[in-house]
């Protein structure tokens, strides 16, 4: 076992590796538990694997419930390291406390499933931000699971041989100009994060010399969901990402699984299908994959080659993209 993760460790593998190999379907990833383990029949014990769910906080209703259970199913077969969501974690208007009922109704009810255990790593949606993003930053230390330091934040990885991963969660929200002008309808939302988390942003993927380069916001920067004629902000960091050869940008807010691959080093990706699904537009001439479907994502990374691979509320494989070193 060659990953290493943040606060985690690979001694309970050591002395019992044999038989977590052959129980590794039960095997659930905690911060001071056990190390997550591949099944069987997973492409490389080693390989980093995380699954990527937008859009899902609906109370527990029916399409959230399949996503859950899909993202489980798939877990089983292949374990995950972790868990990203890409925002809008609470509809309709975010939480407002740590003893909101949505805790339970959204979240800690919904994704009951042993592979749904390890760390959740989150980013804040515009939905959040009718409500209170402080108390969904204050849940981290009350979860085992739930990962939300701050706004924005860094997460550095190492795994395979000698294979490095940088992934830095972004907050979209504060360059959306139609929020900043809706006043108190997103009372923590500040104009002034922009300036700060423009430098983080940009001294970090600078300087990362890590193998792989990801970055996560809520907001789209390509689209051919219902808002592909909308302005895209986020799209002010297009030229960074490509200077400092981002391999992926991945978000959510459109209620669907999108592919895109403009001219340049990065693939863009939409996964927002966790609850609820919308109708696609037009594709651009670089969309490799749109469809309007309840889903998710998952992502693995071994040996110089990262897949995506697009699943349905069924747990089925819709289409899988290749990004090659």
């Amino acid at each position: 076992m060659n990953k290493i993760f943040p606060k985690k460790s690979g001694l309970l593998f050591i002395l019992f590796g044999s038989a977590l190999f052959l129980f590794s379907s039960l095997i659930s990833c905690r911060e001071n538990g056990p190390v997550c383990i591949s099944a069987p029949n997973c492409k490389g014990d080693s390989a980093i694997r995380f699954a990527v769910i937008g859009d899902w906080g609906w109370y527990g209703q029916a399409d959230q419930v399949k996503v859950a259970a899909a993202m489980e199913k798939v877990g089983t077969e292949c374990a995950y390291d972790f868990i990203v969501s890409t925002g809008d974690n609470f509809y309709d208007a975010g939480v407002d406390s740590l003893g909101d009922v949505l805790w339970d109704l959204s979240f800690e009810n919904v994704y009951t499933g042993v592979h749904l255990q390890c760390p959740w790593y989150v980013i804040l949606g515009n939905h959040d931000y009718r409500g209170a993003p402080s108390a969904e930053i204050a849940y981290s230390n009350n979860s085992t699971r739930w990962r939300l330091p701050s706004k924005y934040y860094r997460e550095q990885f190492n795994f395979g041989v000698g294979e490095t991963l940088d992934i830095f969660f972004m907050d979209s929200n504060p360059y959306q100009k139609d929020l900043l002008s809706a006043g108190n309808a997103y009372p923590e939302l500040n104009s002034i994060d922009t300036v700060y988390q423009n430098g983080w942003v940009e001294d970090g993927l600078r300087s990362s010399t890590a193998n792989w380069k990801l970055v996560f916001g809520h907001h789209p920067l390509y689209t051919c969901g219902m808002r592909k004629t909308q302005p895209q902000y986020m799209r002010k960091f297009e030229g960074l990402f490509n200077e400092t050869h981002v391999d992926a940008y991945i978000c959510g807010h459109e209620h669907d699984l999108q592919v895109h691959k403009p001219t340049g080093t990065v693939t863009y990706f939409v996964s927002g299908g966790g609850g609820s699904k919308r109708p696609i537009q037009s594709p651009f001439e670089f969309t490799h994959f749109a469809q309007s479907s309840l889903g998710f994502m998952v992502v693995e990374i071994l040996n110089g080659k990262m897949e995506v691979t697009s699943y349905n509320e069924n747990g089925q494989v819709l289409y899988v993209e290749t990004i090659v070193h």
